[in-house]
């Protein structure tokens, strides 16, 4: 029973920042226990990453076909199942849901308890299980619940029409036309998979501007791309009402507006679950709706630390991943500090959006000089040959070292290809480095050695 015999680290949540926390104690030759009551995985894995992509590689696939006579093809407007495409988004998921069920439960280290925990002391949790309460002792304790969709009260919950990213990534089918309430990163996903899929769209930003947190040129190519595949944006809008009817509902805007649609997905944020885990009971601090941490991962109470998005603003999966094993370590003793500054961030429209470090405002507050240099996607070769000229590359960096300050990166495979960045970033290298380093030819990548090529240009005219 797991009231025998202490662990060194217990882990309240079983998403990506709890996994990667109990596999790292178990790493370092720890005993962990994981504690959930949902599914293994998170939001991420089954509701919210995983599944959203499922559906925008599909939906993309059907943008694609629409677009084939650019290739001497014989273009066709997909014949959708929605039921099949959804069944497929859910088979995704249970396959790699499995792997990681799989993945902990070979691990002799590490038990998994189901059931929901709180804490009840800095060392130890009471676990509400099937059989009854168990109590778990702990060097550690390590906070990964997570977060859930923010559900604004105005409206009507309770019904088929409003949905959350939650429900749309578990339907048992599609909607026949939808209104996306929220321009940030989860409304635009969804609304491109939607409009890509011939779903009418309509996405309703109250602010002037898709992805209001991201660069303007990233706003303005998603803003072209949903428009492109025939979704309305409607930025500076605000929803007043939706009023549930016998197929769908009436969503009234300001202005005196009102769309009928099937369904209504609101994507307005999400918010950490901190309540009804006992944080009040031992004395760990709230702020702001998460629970503060420093370098190290650790809370206010010794003992007791918090990952993910529990415990940041930034809700990434791979943010969670990295604070999970940071928490680990330091709870196993082996200090670890991670000023949690070099963060890559994607938006998987179509194109991808991707970003890390500091943009060029930022860097000249910080360090006085930067500027930024560009490479488009007009003349690269492989863009030309895959037919997608509109991507385009921007580092921000010093003019004189060339030492990298961030990165904007628009295009296929914008989020696989930013990580050269980060990493440079993170390692304090320079595009006089990137510039001397061979990247193979024709790829998408070759626009990191066009921008490094840029500043060597520039800063070779300096020279005397």
């Amino acid at each position: 029973m797991p009231d025998e015999q202490p662990y060194d680290a217990a882990i309240l949540g079983g998403g990506p920042g709890g996994l990667a926390a109990a596999g790292q104690v178990a790493r370092r030759g720890g005993r962990a226990c994981l504690i959930e009551a949902g599914p293994i995985g998170g939001a991420c894995l089954n509701v919210g990453c995983i599944p959203a992509k499922a559906m925008l590689h599909a939906s993309g696939l059907c943008r694609q076909m629409r677009q084939a006579g650019r290739f001497g093809l014989a273009p066709r407007e997909p014949a959708v199942d929605g039921a099949a495409f959804m069944q497929r988004v859910g088979e995704v998921v249970s396959a790699v849901r499995e792997g990681a069920r799989k993945a902990t439960a070979v691990n002799k280290r590490i038990d998994l308890i189901r059931g929901r925990g709180r804490l009840v002391g800095p060392t130890a949790l009471a676990v509400a299980t099937d059989g009854g309460e168990a109590r778990v002792e702990a060097g550690s304790i390590i906070i990964a619940t997570g977060s859930r969709p923010v559900r604004p009260r105005f409206l009507p919950w309770g019904g088929d029409c409003l949905m959350t990213s939650d429900e749309a990534t578990t339907a048992g089918s599609l909607p026949e036309s939808v209104l996306v309430i929220g321009g940030g990163v989860i409304g635009c996903e969804f609304a491109t998979a939607y409009a890509e899929l011939g779903i009418r769209t309509h996405l309703v930003e109250m602010l002037d501007r898709l992805l209001p947190d991201a660069a303007k040129e990233a706003s303005e190519a998603v803003t072209a791309s949903l428009t492109g595949c025939g979704a309305e944006v409607l930025s500076a809008r605000r929803v007043l009402a939706v009023t549930p009817d016998g197929s769908g509902a009436a969503v009234e805007l300001d202005g005196g507006r009102t769309l009928a649609v099937h369904r209504v997905l609101v994507a307005v944020g999400r918010e950490a679950r901190t309540g009804g885990i006992g944080l009040e009971d031992v004395g760990v601090e709230v702020a702001g709706g998460i629970i503060p941490v420093d370098g190290r991962c650790r809370t206010n109470v010794e003992g007791v630390y918090a990952v993910g998005d529990v415990a940041e603003t930034r809700q990434y999966a791979h943010l969670a991943d990295q604070m999970g094993i940071v928490a680990a370590e330091n709870a196993m003793g082996h200090e670890l500090h991670d000023d949690r500054s070099v963060v890559p961030v994607g938006v998987y429209t179509h194109p991808e959006i991707a970003s890390v470090g500091l943009d060029l405002a930022e860097a000249k507050r910080r360090f006085g000089s930067a500027r930024a240099f560009r490479a488009t996607y007009k003349s690269a070769g492989m863009a030309v040959a895959c037919a997608q000229t509109e991507g385009l590359l921007k580092v921000v960096a010093a003019p004189d070292t060339g030492r990298i300050y961030g990165a904007l990166w628009i295009g296929p495979h914008a989020t696989d290809m930013i990580q050269e960045f980060a990493l440079a970033i993170r390692c304090g290298l320079t595009l006089d480095q990137i510039h001397h380093t061979i990247h193979p030819h024709p790829t998408f990548q070759e626009a990191a050695a066009t921008v490094a090529a840029a500043w060597a240009a520039q800063a070779s005219r300096k020279r005397p």
